[in-house]
């Protein structure tokens, strides 16, 4: 079976962006419905109480976000899919209005109803053509109570069968959580089970915009280099003790493509590191890691391009990636990232000491992992100071290892041609090297203030 690259929603926050949004098969909308929540809250908070800023007001929204996350399972189930036509997910930001706190099932608890607002992305033909659409939602009534009503004896284990086969624990079940999956104990039950009527709206997408060009092909601080970091992260667990990865592991296919794309496009390899490691001091020894340095002339640039594979987990005690991340994530023009998510901690800047985000330079990041969409735009557009000198391209929906490659040079293409590709093509031409896994409802943010546009210049590709 392909790997995915999996990803944990960690966070949330309870404002709504206002960064514009582009997808070739992808908008963003507002979601709002109204849901009841059978939580663990002692006490008898009022609604004005649950309302207000404070602790009681805290405590409740990290309640009700323990229900919310299941909707990161729900819009990409196959039975939503069946039920609604086409996939969605969970934005990283809402708003939650309490409407009335009532005692819940049992002593210790509170049943909680509330409006929720948050931006979300869907797959574009989802609205066939129209502004607004109902989408029906399934949420547990009793998110910390749920997990066990999902088990199923079989050969002296129990297993949950509402969600994926491989991330099955109560941490991470709700990520493909799918009460109506064949199997589950849940199907059809409306009691602990509740289906809520959402309505989305679909907000405007950008209609035509370019990276700046001027500045990424002029001194963007590099002279005349156009500097390119991509990081790659292992899919399989790794033994980063060890000297040699596991041969089967996808990312080194991708890997390697990267590699052969940039040989064939006649670039020149100027380093070249095998099974190495950094420790936290940057000290050099034997490892599981590679990296590779290509460089050209291209036109009147000079592009360097660092590919990096790496164990990329934030817990993980090879400090390879990390060391190099903190020191390219604010020098490089274009930064590339392309492995598992891990809650969105494995490129959460507040895990990387000593990583600083330079407001005045202009840069493109990529961060091609399972469902990046909700884990990474706000935070690093905080770091840069807002939009005006960052574009950033996610993905709504978990993505297939297997076209880690094709997504990586189909994405770069531009950039170490030194053409002057528009976002709209950039992104286009990244659903085709999906090939025939379809959308991961892929969008770039952070480009509707840029003002660079072809004014006949030789080359342009529209």
């Amino acid at each position: 079976m392909n790997a995915i690259l999996f990803a944990l929603a960690a966070v949330f926050v309870t404002s709504v962006p206002a960064h514009a949004y582009y997808g070739r098969h992808s908008t963003e909308a507002v979601l709002t419905y109204h849901a009841d929540a059978d939580v663990a809250l002692g006490g008898r908070a009022t609604v004005e109480q649950l309302n207000e800023a404070g602790p009681a007001r805290q405590k409740a929204l990290a309640l009700i976000h323990e229900q919310v996350r299941h909707l990161m399972g729900t819009f990409q189930a196959e039975s939503f899919k069946r039920d609604f036509g086409y996939p969605g997910a969970l934005g990283e930001s809402y708003q939650i209005r309490f409407t009335d706190a009532q005692p819940g099932s049992s002593r210790g608890r509170a049943l909680l109803s509330y409006d929720f607002r948050g931006t979300v992305v869907f797959q574009k033909e989802s609205f066939h053509g129209r502004d607004e659409r109902y989408v029906p939602l399934k949420l547990p009534l009793a998110p910390d109570l749920i997990y066990p009503l999902g088990l199923v004896k079989s050969h002296g284990r129990e297993k949950n069968l509402c969600t994926d086969r491989e991330y099955n624990d109560a941490d991470d079940f709700w990520y493909y959580w799918d009460p109506d999956m064949d199997g589950c104990p849940l199907s059809g039950n409306y009691t602990d089970v509740i289906h809520p009527r959402g309505k989305l709206v679909r907000l405007p997408n950008t209609q035509l915009s370019y990276p700046e060009y001027d500045r990424l092909y002029g001194d963007n601080g590099n002279g005349k280099n156009v500097d390119i970091a991509v990081f790659l992260g292992f899919i399989e667990d790794q033994n980063v003790d060890g000297k040699r990865p596991k041969r089967g592991d996808e990312a080194l296919t991708a890997f390697k493509y990267i590699e052969n794309d940039l040989k064939e496009r006649g670039y020149e390899l100027t380093e070249k590191k095998n099974r190495f490691r950094v420790d936290e001091k940057g000290n050099e020894s034997d490892g599981i890691n590679f990296l590779r340095r290509y460089e050209a002339d291209v036109g009147e640039v000079h592009v360097r391009v660092l590919v990096i594979l790496a164990d990329t987990d934030h817990e993980s005690t090879d400090a390879t990636f990390r060391h190099y991340f903190v020191r390219l994530a604010s020098s490089s023009d274009i930064l590339v990232y392309d492995g598992h998510s891990g809650l969105g901690e494995n490129f959460d800047l507040g895990k990387m000491p000593g990583l600083w985000l330079d407001p005045n330079k202009y840069q493109i990041m990529l961060f091609n992992g399972c469902s990046t969409y909700p884990y990474v735009n706000g935070q690093y557009f905080r770091a840069k100071g807002g939009t005006r000198n960052l574009e950033i391209v996610t993905a709504g929906l978990p993505e297939f290892a297997s076209t880690s490659g094709p997504n990586v040079v189909t994405f770069l293409d531009p950039f170490l041609k030194a053409k002057t590709l528009s976002y709209q093509k950039i992104l286009s031409d990244m659903e085709i090297s999906n090939g025939d896994e379809g959308t991961y409802l892929v969008g770039v943010k952070g480009d509707e203030d840029n003002e660079w546009t072809p004014n006949g210049l030789a080359g342009v590709e529209l």
